[in-house]
C-alpha cells in the first residue's frame, strides 16, 4: 500500500500504455488507450492486475507523446487507471488530454481525491473497495461499478458486504447515492465453478435491483 504523492504532475509512474477495447462498464466495447499508473493505496487480496513492476517514469510531455503514438484517429477515449490513479497528481495530464479534444475516463476506488478539472468530457468511474468514499471525489463520480462475489452480498441491495482488504472479513462497502448509475461485475476468482456462481449471482442481482451487468469483455476476447 502506497500513500498519495504530493507532486506537480510533471512526471508520473506509469505501468503501461496500450491500445485496446474498454472491457467494462460505461464505455464497454469502445476503442480506448489505457494509461495504467503505478502503485496503489489499497491492497485488495483478489486483485489480478500488475501495477508495481514498471520502472517507467516519463515526463508529462513524454507520456502525452506515448499516448499519441499508440492512439489511432478512430479512438478518442483515454482510460486512466491503476493501481489507483488518484494516488499521483494526474491533473496536468488530464488537462493536456482534454485540451486535445479527447474523452477521458478515470477508474478509481474512490478512496482518494484530487481537484479534478470540471469538463463535460471527463468521466469518473468509481469501483468502491472501502467502507467510505472520500468526500472530495463523491460529487465527481459519473457511475459506480461493484465487483460482486456469490454469497458476499447484502440481500437488501445486492451490493458487497465483505472486505476487499482482508479475506473472510465483514465490511459493508460504500454505497452509491440514490439515483446513481450502478454497474455490477462478477469477481474473477480464477476458478471456473466460483466464476460461474459469481456470474449467475450478478445476473440475478441486476434483474432484482435494476443495476447494469458488465463483464470483463477483454478477458472473454483474450485481449489486454
Amino acid at each position: 500500500m502506497r500513500p498519495q504523492e504530493d507532486g506537480d504532475g510533471q512526471q508520473l509512474w506509469v505501468q503501461e500504455v496500450f491500445y485496446t477495447l474498454q472491457g467494462e462498464a460505461t464505455f464497454a466495447g469502445q476503442p480506448a488507450v489505457f494509461v495504467r499508473l503505478g502503485g496503489c493505496n489499497l491492497h485488495c487480496y483478489w486483485c489480478d492486475t500488475d501495477f508495481e513492476s514498471s520502472t517507467y517514469r516519463p515526463t508529462l510531455d513524454e507520456l502525452v507523446a506515448r499516448v499519441e503514438s499508440v492512439r489511432p484517429s478512430v479512438c478518442d477515449l483515454i482510460v486512466v487507471t491503476g493501481g489507483e490513479p488518484l494516488r499521483q497528481n494526474i491533473v496536468p495530464f488530464l488537462q493536456r488530454l482534454l485540451d486535445k479534444g479527447l474523452r477521458v475516463q478515470i477508474e478509481t476506488s474512490g478512496s482518494l481525491s484530487l481537484a479534478l478539472p470540471e469538463h463535460p468530457r471527463l468521466f469518473v468511474l468509481c469501483s468502491p473497495k472501502t467502507t467510505k468514499l472520500h468526500p472530495g471525489i463523491s460529487p465527481r463520480v459519473s457511475a459506480f461499478k461493484y465487483v460482486v462475489a456469490s454469497g458476499e452480498i447484502d440481500p437488501e441491495d445486492g451490493l458487497p458486504i465483505m472486505s476487499t482488504q482482508k479475506r473472510d472479513t465483514p465490511a459493508r462497502i460504500a454505497r452509491p447515492p440514490q439515483g446513481a448509475r450502478v454497474y455490477i461485475m462478477p469477481r474473477d476468482d480464477q476458478d471456473p465453478e466460483r466464476n460461474r456462481a459469481n456470474m449467475q449471482e450478478c445476473a440475478r442481482i441486476a434483474m432484482t435491483f435494476g443495476y447494469t451487468l458488465t463483464l470483463q469483455t477483454h478477458k472473454l476476447l483474450g485481449i489486454s
